[in-house]
């Protein structure tokens, strides 16, 4: 397992906090932990006089949330390239419940910034990126977004390597999850078919910078124009293949075929000229 911290501007306005991360490998939970400087504790923690020094500054414990990966899998949202994230209530001092990221920005196509800002006015402060529906535990990468001001935010992690504690330079955990740990999805074939014919074309499971992986999702699949007999396939050694069939169109048309996952649709499309 790894974790990534990065340091958004959009909580450049945030009292001086520090966020502590406990890993637990062998109960597979997460807890997450907001500390406040001494001189901005509000009178209504509930961890009265639980306080911890960081970087020669006192901080008070405000609020935690234990993240089990158990009941994340239980959970309806559970699907390949999934994402949990909590953000920091300041004005109600607590965490928020995981909220499964692809699943309630999908109906809107808002981005992760764009939601949380809108919803809650507020960056999702931590998060949980799941590459796969059989991920393990180990697989999956915390995220920890703390304020850009190196004086009025950090961030400590417990329970793993140094090594694999990375500080980056990127302003969202966004970056992190869909230019380093995410999984996309490759679509090829002809890009012509006969009219009322049918032609086939091949996916590919690929990581964030294109190479093939032999990890297997199911891809959820979407004709713009034509036919397609399925709308779900299951990658086998990270590859799969299906039919399209020009039912219906003449030449001169076109169509779209979309591949993508269960709630990251149209991560990558073929376009088919019927001639």
């Amino acid at each position: 397992m790894k974790a990534y911290i990065t340091r958004p501007q959009t909580m450049a306005s945030v009292p001086d906090h520090v966020i502590r991360i406990y890993v637990d490998k062998v109960a597979e939970t997460i807890t997450f932990e907001m500390g406040l400087a001494s001189q901005q504790w509000p009178s209504n923690s509930r961890f009265e006089g639980e306080t911890f020094i960081n970087k020669g500054k006192e901080y008070r414990l405000l609020a935690d949330s234990v993240l089990s990966f158990s009941e994340l899998k239980a959970n309806r949202a559970w699907s390949d390239r999934q994402a949990w994230h909590l953000t920091y209530r300041w004005d109600q001092r607590d965490w928020s419940r995981p909220i499964p990221l692809y699943t309630v920005t999908l109906p809107t196509r808002m981005s992760a910034p764009e939601f949380s800002l809108t919803t809650y006015r507020n960056n999702f402060s931590v998060g949980l990126a799941v590459p796969f529906a059989d991920s393990q535990f180990d697989d999956c990468v915390i995220t920890a977004n703390i304020s850009p001001d190196v004086d009025r935010g950090d961030c400590e992690i417990y329970g793993l390597e140094e090594a694999d504690i990375i500080r980056t330079s990127y302003s969202a955990s966004s970056y992190v999850r869909e230019l380093i740990v995410m999984p996309d999805v490759s679509i090829s074939g002809a890009s012509e078919c006969p009219a009322n014919e049918s032609v086939e074309f091949e996916l590919q499971i690929v990581d964030a910078d294109g190479a093939p992986l032999e990890k297997d999702a199911e891809i959820y699949l979407e004709a713009v124009n034509g036919y397609l007999p399925k709308s779900r396939v299951r990658t086998v050694n990270g590859t799969a293949t299906a039919k399209f069939m020009a039912l219906g169109l003449q030449p001169g048309d076109k169509a779209r075929i979309k591949a993508g996952f269960k709630f990251f649709l149209g991560a990558a499309d073929l376009e088919v000229n019927i001639t």
